[in-house]
């Protein structure tokens, strides 16, 4: 298991010098959050750019692309059509705002198609309070979740063998009721590994994710097996999951991205890279409108495959 060298730059701001020669760049059509509007994006959209590649109205299996005025449906499961969005080999993805379920497939074609990728992610200055916080949900990130289902490119056929043993690794967020909803579609339910972002994006963050997974903690009697990885890095994300791999050697993987984009992008590389002992279980929330305030840094990490 080979982790893909670290390579991240931090931006306070991010214009179109900052991209690579030929870069194309793939973003969500509107952001309903301010981290989302990037300056370098609305210079290239007023250009009218064919350097700019914005996705809009997806579905569970398809998204509308817009390139110039030239408007598309791409199935999300079609790697071979994803690749071809981009005629460069250099591309970066704004995962800021789009959903998981667009850009792990395009992620992972683009990877596996030997592109150089790079992959831009905003922190937001704050996040929306719940109105009614509970212990499970101080911030009121979602409104529902449609369930778990394979993300497009990362259906598996089968899971563990029946002599194989399992391991449920969730990368912990907000949102405590996640990964237990998660797990309790697993049977038989596996030992569970939970991994908090430490450091956070704020200096409360990690105390935060363990006081709304509290419940879940406690269930599964998991506390002692906590992991850590900094909650912006994707490559430790990845390294975790490598280490875990190595402290339980013939175990399968279920592994729920439930926590920050960093971590959902490490979780994602480790799974293209390790196809044969792991798998993705995702729930694909519905996101609330305006669920952040402001802008953070801006993230870009590099991936070489």
């Amino acid at each position: 298991m080979r982790m893909p060298p670290e390579h991240t730059l931090r931006f306070d701001a991010f214009g179109v010098t900052d991209l690579l020669v030929d870069e194309v760049v793939i973003s969500i059509e509107t952001s309903l959050e301010e981290r989302g509007r990037i300056d370098a994006w609305e210079e290239l959209r007023r250009e009218k750019s064919d350097r700019l590649i914005l996705l809009k109205n997806a579905t569970p299996d398809t998204a509308t692309v817009i390139i110039k005025e030239e408007i598309q449906t791409v199935l999300l499961t079609d790697s071979e059509r994803l690749v071809s969005l981009a005629k460069s080999d250099n591309l970066l993805i704004d995962i800021t705002g789009l959903p998981h379920h667009v850009w792990a497939p395009i992620f992972q074609a683009c990877l596996k198609a030997r592109k150089r990728v790079r992959v831009l992610y905003v922190e937001p200055d704050t996040y929306k309070t719940h109105p009614s916080p509970a212990s499970a949900n101080l911030f009121d990130l979602s409104i529902s979740f449609d369930g778990l289902s394979p993300l497009p490119g990362f259906a598996k056929l089968a899971g563990p063998t029946d002599d194989e043993p399992a391991l449920f690794v969730a990368f912990l967020g907000f949102e405590g009721n996640r990964a237990e909803r998660i797990i309790n579609q697993l049977e038989p339910q596996p030992r569970v590994i939970p991994v908090v972002g430490a450091p956070g994006f704020q200096i409360n963050y990690p105390a935060i994710t363990v006081a709304c997974n509290r419940s879940f903690l406690n269930e599964f009697d998991c506390n002692a097996d906590i992991r850590l990885a900094k909650a912006s890095c994707p490559f430790e994300a990845f390294e975790t999951l490598a280490s875990i791999r190595r402290d339980f050697p013939g175990h399968y993987l279920y592994i729920a991205p439930v926590g920050t984009r960093p971590h959902a992008l490490g979780a994602l590389q480790y799974a293209i890279a390790n196809e044969s002992h792991c798998e993705i279980l995702f729930d694909h929330p519905v996101r609330q409108s305006n669920r952040t305030n402001g802008r953070g840094l801006i993230h870009v990490f590099s991936f070489v495959s």
